[in-house]
């Protein structure tokens, strides 16, 4: 298993069908089409066995303002996070949060959001409970976030601001 950043033009088409495999539509792959298209993608990485792409990862940049906008918080969502359902439940997608928060963290990011499993995305020390300082259009116990600095939501309360792209997403599933 090769765990590698995409490469713009060659990685597309594998990461659509991957994508559309892993969630049974096309709702995130057009996520990650706006994302691409709004130039607001910080880290894409795939896993590739055989020479295949049987997983991606997108990491994007996510806005955190307190509720005086005195202050914010650099972040980055995290969605989708796409594997192969012939390569679920071998450690690929682990690996691949594993090594996107590391480039994240390389970046500056200071903390990461996802909307995702309660029993998977705690393992890496993502919270709900730490997000309830949060407002966002996702908010309950799917919403999760990770700080990547210490201390970065202590006393902070304000509101997600998700890009246009995520709209795909409320308007379809989540």
């Amino acid at each position: 298993m090769q765990i590698r950043e995409q490469t713009d033009d060659d990685d597309l088409g594998a990461i659509r069908a991957v994508t559309d495999a892993a969630f049974g539509g096309t709702a995130e792959s057009e996520l990650i089409d706006r994302l691409r298209a709004d130039d607001l993608v910080i880290v894409s990485m795939v896993a590739i066995e055989y020479g295949e792409i049987v997983a991606h990862i997108l990491f994007s940049e996510l806005e955190v303002v307190s509720n005086d906008h005195k202050n914010s918080i650099r972040a980055a969502a995290l969605a989708p996070l796409a594997v192969a359902p012939t390569h679920q439940r071998l450690g690929i997608g682990s690996e691949l949060v594993r090594q996107g928060l590391e480039k994240c963290k390389q970046s500056g990011i200071e903390a990461v959001i996802v909307v995702g499993h309660q029993n998977f995305y705690p393992r890496f020390g993502f919270s709900a409970q730490m997000a309830k300082c949060l407002k966002s259009p996702f908010s309950g116990q799917f919403f999760m976030v990770l700080p990547l600095k210490n201390g970065i939501f202590d006393e902070f309360e304000g509101n997600v601001l998700y890009p246009d792209a995520f709209s795909i997403m409320t308007q379809n599933k989540i």
